[in-house]
């Protein structure tokens, strides 16, 4: 796996540089899925989920409150004002961070 994934809120990083297979995000300008090898954008996020597959191959989710999205050099961060974990349907399963 090449790509990495960095989510940051005002309370700090909530992960850092993990490594994962793909993240899908929910942009203003609809949903995206992001591969390795991605080109370089930066785009803002709705309310909604960000998904991805670690690399152990599960499939996690965020539900995140808006925030900036920004791909470059195999790197996909998210900055966000606050977020917490939810399972696939969508139930929250974490604190809010």
């Amino acid at each position: 796996m090449e790509l990495k994934l960095k989510v940051i809120t005002p309370n700090g990083i909530f992960l850092n540089s993990i490594e994962v297979n793909h993240v899908g995000v929910q942009t203003m300008d609809g949903d995206m899925t992001i591969y390795a090898h991605h080109a370089a954008i930066v785009s803002t996020l709705n309310i909604g989920i960000v998904k991805y597959t670690d690399s152990k191959g599960n499939l996690k989710y965020i539900h995140v409150h808006r925030g900036i999205l920004q791909v470059n050099n195999n790197e996909v961060k998210v900055l966000t004002p606050w977020l917490y974990e939810v399972d696939e349907k969508g139930k929250r399963i974490g604190p809010r961070t």
